[in-house]
């Protein structure tokens, strides 16, 4: 059976983004000129350039046409810095950030308290119902909805903690633990890709079909689990890379 001719008119255009023949920003010929350019329909444009919006590739403004995705991808590196200051008192996040020369950004952060649901006691293996604290930051890159980060504390480990106050800690969160007995010397991280639910729709403003990537991330002391951080990034333009220190570790052989 022969490629049907929306995708061929998808995998032309997608070939020209890729290769940078059209560029971030640029405006794709307009519905008329492309039925010209590949002699089809106007239902087959329409296909086509669905696919192409659905990947994330394309954009379409209202009464201006359809553009190129001027969203850039970014790379953040999972590692055990997450939770950590620099010395400057910069947080992993703001560090990755700026070190891939882009601007961070933060709204919305607050702090909360919470019956546990059934996945977030599982998590931190405490009663469902038992309270916890929840702390939830809204994260920006180039000042486009990048991340939804919410990290839950069973509630002895984050009482009489700077983790109780609603503001940003200028320490971190893993320092301030440690501080009051709770040393964090592993994590776990389970990686997702899901489409994102209705409430998560209004942060990420991205158009239907374009998932995100969820990652939950258990840290624990030598005794328990004592945080998870679940952290919800835009599918579109986020790369997530492992860093992984074998310093102190046995010589692996080749």
């Amino acid at each position: 059976m022969s490629e049907p001719l929306y995708r061929k008119v998808a995998d032309d255009l997608r070939k020209k983004i890729t290769a940078g023949s059209l560029q971030p920003g640029q405006r794709l010929p307009s519905q008329s000129e492309l039925e010209q350019l590949f002699g089809v329909s106007t239902n087959t444009v329409r296909l086509a350039i669905a696919v192409l919006a659905n990947e994330g590739l394309v954009e379409s403004r209202q009464g201006l046409g359809t553009y190129v995705n001027t969203r850039l991808t970014f790379t953040m590196v999972m590692s055990n810095r997450e939770g950590l200051r620099t010395a400057s008192g910069k947080d992993a996040f703001t560090s990755v950030v700026e070190e891939q020369g882009r601007q961070p950004g933060q709204e919305g952060f607050t702090m909360e308290f919470r019956e546990a649901s059934p996945k977030v006691a599982s998590y931190l293996q405490i009663p469902e119902g038992s309270v916890v604290v929840v702390r939830l930051s809204r994260r920006l890159v180039d000042g486009e909805s990048w991340s939804l980060q919410d990290s839950f504390y069973p509630l002895d480990v984050a009482e009489g903690t700077g983790l109780m106050l609603p503001v940003d800690l200028e320490r971190g969160t893993i320092r301030e633990l440690a501080d009051h007995g709770h040393v964090q010397v592993r994590h776990r991280d389970v990686v997702l890709t899901r489409m994102p639910t209705p409430q998560e729709v209004p942060f990420f403003g991205r158009r239907a079909g374009v998932p995100v990537i969820e990652v939950i991330r258990t840290a624990y002391s030598t005794e328990r689990p004592i945080r998870l951080t679940v952290a919800i990034y835009a599918g579109d333009m986020t790369h997530l890379a492992y860093e992984i220190n074998y310093a102190g570790s046995a010589h692996l052989s080749q």
